[in-house]
């Protein structure tokens, strides 16, 4: 079983993820986006690339991280010491350094490690042996041999892109100096604001698996878990950075989630159109299944009118709906 969901958030005034700072200059990501650009008929003549402010799937993903962590812990599902303490280690380092553990025990002992992934690699001698120091070949500019234990994880973030146009500003600030209070430290933050669009998916068929093709025992619970997760991550805005002066206007616009029980199926880009009615005819060609959810506050889909297409109000009703799709198909 695979699920997919594409998200429209109108953001105001964010400085969520930020990608250097020079000076007293702190700068937005940014990451190219085509602009389509369409004649009076309403023809595409063109397609311009730009660069736009933007979100990474990796500060989304942390995020989510935390959201596992914290309900994992109410629902007393598996953690790994690292994973739990993450504030403490400085972030999800899914025992990195712990080389003798292996795949399975690991899926076992952390609900983190299982959904989200890990990778662990180790260097060998040739005899097989954990090597700590270089070889003389290696020295010599010789070939590194090395083993590794890895697990994908099995929920997707992409960036948080503009639909369209996105607008970046700097804004100025003022510190007080302390040393000399006659004189002030300035400093400037790029603020970004935008409809953004953003893709998520889940291959619910990996959460629990281990190698030789069995599963874990709380499995099902895991699988509430991913979508539990998903919903606090989105609606307690848990994702992001310079949320204590900088926490944006938030809210989410609409969205389609698409539950294959076959094959995995992407519901279409949720832009400023009929996203719905695209997934709709998209699924109804590939057949197999799919089940498809909807919600629009802004009135630009058949999300309501459309046949077979379950609708919801908001996001969080929306995730609420493709878990219990998914909980029922797993029985």
């Amino acid at each position: 079983m695979f699920v997919s969901f594409g998200f429209r958030f109108r953001v105001e005034v964010e400085a969520l993820n930020m990608a250097e700072a020079v000076g007293n200059y702190t700068r937005h990501r940014l990451a190219p986006v085509i602009k389509v650009q369409k004649d009076d008929q309403g023809r595409v003549v063109n397609y311009k690339v730009t660069m736009a402010p933007a979100v990474s799937g990796q500060s989304i993903a942390y995020g989510y991280m935390k959201a596992l962590v914290e309900l994992a812990k109410r629902g007393g599902l598996p953690l790994c010491d690292q994973c739990r303490n993450y504030e403490h280690y400085g972030g999800f380092f899914k025992r990195a350094d712990v080389l003798d553990l292996g795949h399975d025990k690991r899926v076992e002992d952390c609900v983190v490690e299982d959904v989200t992934g890990f990778l662990v690699a180790k260097k060998v001698e040739a005899g097989g042996q954990k090597s700590k120091a270089k070889k003389k070949g290696e020295e010599e500019g010789g070939e590194e041999r090395g083993v590794s234990i890895k697990r994908t994880s099995t929920v997707m973030f992409s960036y948080l892109v503009p639909d369209g146009v996105g607008v970046i500003t700097p804004q100025i600030h003022v510190r007080y100096n302390r040393v000399d209070p006659n004189q002030q430290v300035p400093f400037q933050v790029e603020s970004g604001t935008a409809i953004y669009i953003h893709g998520v998916a889940v291959d619910v068929d990996r959460i629990g698996l281990k190698e030789d093709g069995t599963y874990v025992a709380d499995r099902r619970r895991r699988v509430e878990l991913a979508f539990e997760a998903l919903k606090h991550l989105y609606s307690g805005m848990l994702f992001g950075a310079k949320k204590s002066r900088y926490l944006p206007v938030f809210e989410a616009l609409g969205g389609v989630a698409a539950v294959s029980k076959d094959l995995p199926f992407m519901v279409s880009p949720p832009r400023l159109g009929d996203y719905v009615a695209e997934t709709a005819k998209r699924a109804a060609a590939v057949g197999g299944g799919i089940k498809l959810f909807c919600f629009d506050k802004e009135g630009i889909t058949t999300c309501g009118k459309a046949e077979g297409v379950v609708t919801t109000s908001t996001l969080e009703e929306l995730v609420d709906a493709v878990k219990s799709e998914v909980v029922n198909v797993l029985g």
